[in-house]
């Protein structure tokens, strides 16, 4: 090492010691003035009402008592936002303390003559007077320059302009616990020597936050200002959902006034998958979005008592159903924009002919019928729209509600309930009588109470209306295929209408029909949906239908979307060319980024699997070195209990910690977990799994994508099991999930597509052993 170099790596070195020394009197400090603070609110709050003169006699002393209160309660307020100011900065401290920077440029501006040092981290890091910074957060505008060029000329944008000067130096750090581990001066994005490190560790429980390793094309994702719509094309392991977490942490830190975390809508394809990516935007100091699967999005402005079919329960009729391909057409044909079309033609016909409606009832006495209603309905303008209607239907109903409350006040049932009331609830009742007159009498007493009997039992039948139970829309929506049919396609409709109406008389709603149920009551009785999101990120959005899509553009039209996926892994049979995420996708609020190089997995493992993408998009792997993949040929079923067990045993003592064995369907998880139950420790991934696990796990192709394992075992990569174009997508999905070491095998024949990749690209033995 050079006499400069080492110089320079002792500056570096004594730097870093004098930022944590910062770090660590900045949080000794706000340590002691939170705990100052919170004494103070505690103490505050035992003497509140101490230092308040309650005076009711006059106006004027009613108004002063008021703003007593009022400057009160406004002073314990700030003190605990200002406790709670501190304990987010506490936390974000001691995140620094670990790894306070992992990279610097030294820039000098065109105007100006000074050159700056500028050290990059996961949030700032300014002096006590805040004018100078030690550590840029990754967000800032600066820092744009470190993801997106070499050392020469280069430029940032800023909310006023573009500034442009010269990036002399760029110098990268692997700093771990506060200790530097690693300097690197690099002309590239980032060198290849610390995202090695990143990505030759074992898979975690939960994706991490990758700041320091973001790539230039990644930058563009993560930074993207422009369109209503961004559309991430990524191959297997490209990075897509790390950028978009890492999107979602830009947008709210450069919007901060106009953006909040529950604002952001972000649907994951399982729970699991949840779980994986919960904790990527906490590391990044922010607060978690509303993250939730599109099922669960979906199923909340449901009927409580209708059973709705999940999308992987749809997934298995598709995989091994006796009549899937009857499943398949039916599920193409209710899965369409065509589709919608046609349900918003019957709402019209139903805002004419008129609604299904519910009596309402009450001690099992009829108070307004359907036929009233029906009557109310009719003499609306026929030009209103169905939800403005139906509104206007709830404040009449809740109208004629509450004047038959005031005449059930003297009813008989009314005092059979006020013998059965406690002590407790007379005394309250004199008190209240005694608030509103000098001189309260047992009539004023009970009046009260008679109120509060009839308004409780009334309450369950008010909350009913005003969730507009009055309305019988699955009534409706099964009319739709029972008594209506478009014209142009009458013999196609009664053919799949068959299907959902068994469905829907036994009170189930296949997976189909679920985003088409929602769509039809909401345009009768409102969108009950998160109205303030302006945000809506979709991971893989690949397996979305059109109809899905354009539900959720219906709902958030004001919203902007952010779509990653990847068309190699369209496992759903109904995925079609309307899908946004195709290239054929042409709009001028859509902007498409594709992103080709495969991180993941290894390079070998990543060549394996481009012989047989689905797509002829360009995937390229990065150079990171491993061991080829295995096809492994056992010649009788016998052979599978002990092959199988030796080779996640062999995985184990290599150091493994994910070990997945990745099956076709849920069935197939089974049979080979049930073979293998008594020797090894298996954890089968349901579709209710919440966790991400470590150790050995069954789960199906369509619970794991997106998630990431460091062996993977294909136990059925026979020609019989993978053949169809279909499969093509599952088993590309399936090898895709093996960051660094994959295995596929077989008996008798293996699928077509191993058959497609040159011998030279995996390892071929043959286990002849018997058991």
């Amino acid at each position: 090492m050079s006499s400069s170099n080492n110089n320079e790596h002792i500056f570096e070195h004594q730097r870093l010691d004098r930022i944590l020394q910062i770090i660590e009197d900045r949080e000794n400090a706000i340590t002691q003035q939170s705990s100052k603070i919170k004494q103070e609110v505690v103490e505050f709050r035992k003497n509140f009402w101490d230092d308040i003169t309650i005076n009711l006699e006059e106006m004027d002393d009613v108004i002063e008592t008021q703003e007593s209160i009022k400057q009160q309660s406004s002073v314990l307020a700030q003190k605990e936002r200002h406790y709670g100011k501190n304990y987010q900065r506490l936390k974000q401290l001691q995140r620094l303390k670990s790894q306070p920077y992992f990279g610097r440029v030294d820039f000098k501006d065109a105007t100006e003559s000074d050159e700056n040092q500028i050290y990059i981290g996961t949030s700032s890091l300014m002096d006590e007077e805040g004018s100078d910074f030690y550590i840029y957060d990754w967000r800032a505008p600066i820092s744009s320059i470190y993801y997106d060029y070499a050392p020469g000329p280069v430029e940032y944008e800023t909310e006023e302009e573009f500034v442009k000067g010269e990036m002399t130096l760029k110098r990268q750090f692997v700093i771990r616990q506060g200790k530097m581990k690693g300097i690197f001066d690099t002309a590239v994005t980032i060198v290849d020597e610390l995202l090695q490190e990143s990505l030759s560790q074992s898979a975690n429980a939960t994706m991490k936050s990758i700041v320091a390793t973001i790539q230039q094309e990644q930058n563009r994702i993560i930074r993207h200002q422009g369109s209503k719509i961004l559309v991430v094309q990524g191959a297997a392991g490209s990075g897509k959902t790390a950028a978009a977490l890492q999107r979602i942490a830009y947008l709210l830190y450069h919007h901060r006034s106009s953006l909040q975390a529950n604002q952001v809508l972000l649907l994951s394809p399982n729970d699991i998958f949840s779980s994986y990516i919960s904790n990527v935007l906490p590391e990044l100091g922010e607060e978690p979005v509303n993250q939730q699967t599109f099922y669960n999005f979906l199923i909340k402005g449901l009927e409580s008592n209708l059973k709705v079919e999940t999308p992987f329960e749809q997934m298995e009729l598709l995989l091994i159903g006796e009549d899937k391909q009857q499943k398949e057409n039916a599920v193409k044909f209710f899965t369409s924009i065509q589709f919608m079309k046609d349900i918003q033609s019957y709402l019209s016909f139903i805002n004419k002919d008129g609604l299904q409606f519910r009596h309402i009832r009450f001690r099992n006495e009829l108070l307004i019928s359907k036929e009233e209603i029906n009557t109310y309905f009719h003499e609306l303008p026929k030009s209103m729209k169905l939800s403005n209607k139906i509104e206007k239907i709830q404040r009449w109903l809740l109208q004629k509600i509450k004047e038959i409350q005031v005449k059930e006040i003297a009813a008989n049932w009314v005092q059979d309930q006020m013998e059965l009331l406690k002590k407790e609830d007379y005394m309250e009742a004199y008190h209240e009588a005694e608030a509103e007159e000098e001189e309260s009498s047992i009539q004023d007493e009970e009046l009260i109470l008679r109120k509060k009997i009839v308004y409780k039992a009334f309450a369950p039948l008010t909350k009913s209306i005003k969730q507009n139970r009055f309305v019988h829309t699955l009534r409706m929506y099964t009319k739709l295929f029972n008594q209506w049919a478009p014209l142009d396609r009458e013999n196609e409709w009664k053919t799949y209408s068959k299907y959902v109406l068994c469905d829907l008389q036994q009170n189930k709603l296949p997976w189909e029909h679920a985003v088409a149920y929602r769509f039809f009551k909401g345009e009768i009785i409102g969108h009950d949906v998160d109205q303030p999101t302006r945000l809506i990120v979709i991971d893989e959005a690949q397996d979305y239908t059109p109809f899905q899509f354009a539900y959720l553009q219906h709902v958030y039209p004001y919203g902007r979307m952010t779509l990653l996926g990847d068309i190699n892994q369209s496992i759903y049979s109904y995925a079609s060319k309307d899908n946004p995420i195709q290239e054929q996708a042409d709009s001028k609020d859509i902007e498409r980024i594709v992103l080709t190089k495969s991180y993941r997995s290894t390079k070998p493992i990543t060549d394996f699997t481009t012989y047989f993408a689905p797509s002829n998009e360009g995937i390229s792997a990065f150079e990171r070195h491993g061991t080829l993949p295995s096809v492994i040929q056992l010649p009788e079923e016998s052979n599978y209990k002990n092959a199988l067990l030796e080779m996640i045993e062999t995985r184990k003592k290599e150091g493994h910690e994910t070990i997945a064995v990745i099956c076709k369907s849920m069935q197939e998880c089974k049979k080979y977990k049930k073979l293998l139950d008594e020797d090894v420790e298996i954890n089968l991934v349901r579709t209710n799994t919440k966790e991400y696990q470590h150790g050995v796990v069954f789960i199906p192709v369509y619970l794991a994508k997106g998630i990431e394992f460091d062996a993977v075992i294909i136990p059925d990569a026979s020609e019989t099991n993978y053949h169809t174009e279909k499969d093509r997508y599952l088993f590309y999905t399936a090898c895709t999930r093996a960051m660094h070491d994959l295995t596929t095998v077989f008996m008798d024949k293996p699928s077509p597509f191993i058959k497609e990749i040159p011998k030279e690209r995996y390892s071929f033995r043959t286990i002849f052993e018997r058991n």
